[in-house]
């Protein structure tokens, strides 16, 4: 990141952090010996104020923290870029019910003698591709951010949580799906699409065992989990730089 970028980011990170400080001092320790007796056995107070509270904070990083600073990031290489971005184009009904198909497929539980359909990213856009006939219908597909003029085509992201639910999971799916389809048919070479996870709880993506996501998303060419996504949109060494700005502003700074 260049210095600019830095500076924005080390912003956006210090504003959250200052929007969220309320929701901590709406607790107190005499809050917590009435409501939470038991917990006190094993945690501090600040421990169990901390977990009161951090729904409500991770759902704020959700749908402001995490979309700012990959903008920001993209930015620091490109110049489309845009957050909740409507993209529209013309599908053919047999594509569109295609994707509706793949994607419920994916999701269903099926009997153990019976195959389940798993996601395969190249078989998936081949289907999808091939499925002739049809009146022609426009769809808006909105993705999380979207750079136009990213390396080599452009770039779709959905930017979740690394533990999305079934349904989550199922949309983003379907939102890839109809993004690479529609590029493809506007005859758009290089477009991509990921399901970007902004942290890694399994730490490496060996371990990353999370049942829904690999339900539905081909792992190797559909998502970018933890350091990938960062490292994707602002280069090699930019999840560190984030880290390390976390680092300095965060209360572990001291």
């Amino acid at each position: 990141m260049n210095g600019e970028t830095r500076q924005k980011v080390r912003s956006i990170i210090e504003d959250f952090a200052v929007r969220q400080a309320p929701r901590f001092r709406r607790w107190t320790s005499a809050d917590v010996r009435e409501a939470y007796p038991f917990h006190r056995i094993v945690f501090p107070d600040q421990a169990i104020i901390s977990a009161r509270v951090e729904r409500s904070i991770v759902t704020a990083m959700g749908t402001s923290l995490y979309p700012q600073l990959a903008e920001a990031v993209a930015l620091d290489r490109f110049s489309s870029v845009k957050r909740e971005a409507a993209i529209e184009g013309v599908l053919n009904d047999a594509a569109f019910n295609m994707i509706d198909q793949i994607v419920s497929e994916l999701r269903e539980r099926t009997r153990p003698d019976t195959p389940r359909r798993l996601p395969d990213h190249a078989q998936e856009m081949m289907d999808i591709l091939n499925s002739r006939g049809g009146g022609a219908r426009t769809i808006t597909v909105t993705a999380d951010l979207y750079v136009e003029d990213f390396s080599g085509g452009p770039l779709f992201l959905e930017l979740k949580t690394p533990l999305p639910n079934l349904d989550i999971a199922a949309e983003s799916k379907r939102k890839m799906l109809n993004f690479v389809a529609l590029k493809n048919r506007q005859g758009v070479s290089g477009a991509k699409a990921f399901l970007g996870l902004t942290y890694n709880p399994f730490i490496t993506r060996p371990k990353y065992s999370h049942s829904f996501t690999k339900r539905i998303m081909d792992m190797e060419h559909e998502v970018l989990l933890g350091r990938e996504l960062w490292d994707y949109l602002g280069g090699p060494g930019t999840y560190d730089e984030l880290t390390t700005i976390i680092d300095s502003v965060g209360p572990n700074s001291g």
